[in-house]
């Protein structure tokens, strides 16, 4: 009995210096379609670093996908996040389109047990792909992204590189400190359904059909109108 009770503390112990051993990183993506939501939610044992950081997250979209800032606007005005967005054209498809750089700030942390806690939610949309003779669906892969904090790290340990970025409530810059974590995955994956080329000549037949029967039809309803 003092065997098992004493392999319980130690078991216990060891998970609970798993848990605050480093900064981790959970991700999934709801909803489905086109038009999806990306949801973050950071871990960082209050060991690390000081209280009152404050986190930004940088987010390196693929041609494929893309955030509206206008959406992202509006998100904001309810309580999301703040944020920095490059200038982003929603109607190009992937092939048009380049790759585009997100900054987002997540709320402050908040204090759960042995670890600081954060998350954001933000919309992404996947942009409509040309159609393919070789494949039905094709995979965007988002990477995972950077980390910066804006405080003292005491685990120098986690700390990589420094950057320029907007401070979170004030218009100038501010140096924040890139830092390591876990994750549980290393991409978010989208399968995007894309049209086939096979199918052209017959889309091109009965849309042309359709154009016909419908110039002939109001035609008809014109000449006959003007007949009376």
């Amino acid at each position: 009995m003092e065997v098992d009770l004493f392999m319980l503390v130690v078991l216990g112990t060891a998970i609970t210096a798993a848990v605050s051993s480093s900064p981790n990183l959970y991700r999934t993506v709801r909803k489905n379609g086109f038009h999806r939501e990306l949801f973050t939610k950071i871990f960082i044992p209050t060991s690390l670093i000081d209280a009152k950081c404050e986190c930004l997250i940088e987010e390196q979209f693929p041609p494929g996908l893309y955030i509206d800032p206008y959406e992202l606007k509006n998100y904001r005005e309810k309580g999301g996040p703040q944020f920095d967005s490059p200038a982003v054209d929603i109607e190009k498809p992937k092939e048009l389109s380049p790759n585009l750089v997100f900054i987002i700030y997540p709320q402050q942390f908040t204090a759960i047990g042995p670890e600081y806690v954060t998350n954001v939610t933000v919309p992404v949309h996947i942009r409509y792909h040309q159609p393919s003779s070789r494949y039905d669906t094709v995979q965007i892969q988002l990477k995972n992204p950077r980390l910066y904090l804006l405080c003292q790290v005491i685990d120098k340990s986690i700390q990589m590189n420094k950057k320029q970025f907007p401070c979170n409530s004030v218009d100038n810059n501010c140096l924040w400190t890139e830092i390591k974590y876990k994750t549980d995955v290393i991409n978010i994956e989208f399968d995007v359904p894309v049209g086939s080329l096979h199918h052209q000549g017959s889309v091109i037949s009965v849309t042309l059909a359709v154009t016909i029967v419908c110039c002939l039809y109001l035609s008809s309803k014109m000449l006959h109108t003007h007949v009376k």
